[in-house]
């Protein structure tokens, strides 16, 4: 499943567009943290926009839970608790094996979709083999996120695609967020291998549990690294 094309439309909305894109990135790859404050002069200078679309943008990622916008002090990138990473977990348990069985049943009657399938499986068996460094972490998550997707665009249930598709932003901020584990990518791999496997073997049941315990450790991981390490935006309440 591919990202929702952009609707034409004033120069204001285009501008809103591209400043929206940009703050989600920033967010989503740890670049703003937690607790940053978001000015609207301070965007408007550096993104080059009127403070018409900055304001859009940022109406938009509160609409998403990624800024929190306080009254009299503006807006900020949105804090995470232990509670938030719960229950977004918590969601995604719920959805996801859903999801894959529906993968897994679509992958049997779609000979493409299959290809891919193996494909990734290959990809992962060669990430497996090498050796533990940071270009590596980078390829099996660019990997991840790709599997991810295929899962996502071969669900059948529109609504079920949809809302999974809308939490991509808050899982890739917790990832990292929750800091690159060298040994938590070599678990996810064999994780994501055995997702691989369920899926070309026709085992639907054995791919929704795959996922359910790919999300259970990754939970665990998550709270294991903000425990051991919060920031100034990170609540560690639960």
């Amino acid at each position: 499943m591919t990202a929702e094309p952009e609707v034409p439309g004033s120069p204001d909305e285009s501008k809103a567009d591209l400043v929206h894109r940009r703050l989600r990135e920033e967010i989503e790859l740890g670049e703003l943290a937690p607790g940053t404050p978001l000015s609207e002069l301070s965007l408007v200078e550096r993104t080059g926009a009127s403070r018409t679309p900055v304001r859009e943008a940022l109406r938009r990622l509160a609409s998403e839970g990624l800024v929190d916008l306080v009254p009299r002090q503006g807006a900020r990138v949105s804090r995470v608790s232990l509670q938030s990473v719960r229950d977004l977990f918590d969601f995604r348990g719920l959805l996801e094996p859903a999801a894959v069985r529906q993968a897994t049943d679509a992958a049997g009657g779609d000979p493409a979709l299959r290809r891919d399938f193996t494909a990734m499986r290959s990809e992962f068996l060669r990430i497996q083999r090498r050796a533990p460094s940071q270009p590596r972490s980078r390829a099996f998550y660019a990997l991840a996120d790709r599997f991810d997707w295929a899962i996502i665009g071969a669900t059948r249930n529109e609504h079920l695609r949809r809302t999974i598709a809308e939490l991509r932003p808050h899982t890739a901020r917790l990832r990292n967020l929750s800091h690159v584990d060298p040994q938590r990518v070599e678990v996810s791999v064999v994780e994501h291998l055995r997702m691989c496997d369920a899926i070309l073997s026709g085992d639907a049941d054995e791919a929704a549990s795959a996922v359910a315990e790919h999300l259970a450790q990754s939970l665990r991981t998550i709270f294991g690294n903000l425990a051991s390490g919060p920031g100034d935006g990170l609540d560690l309440d639960l």
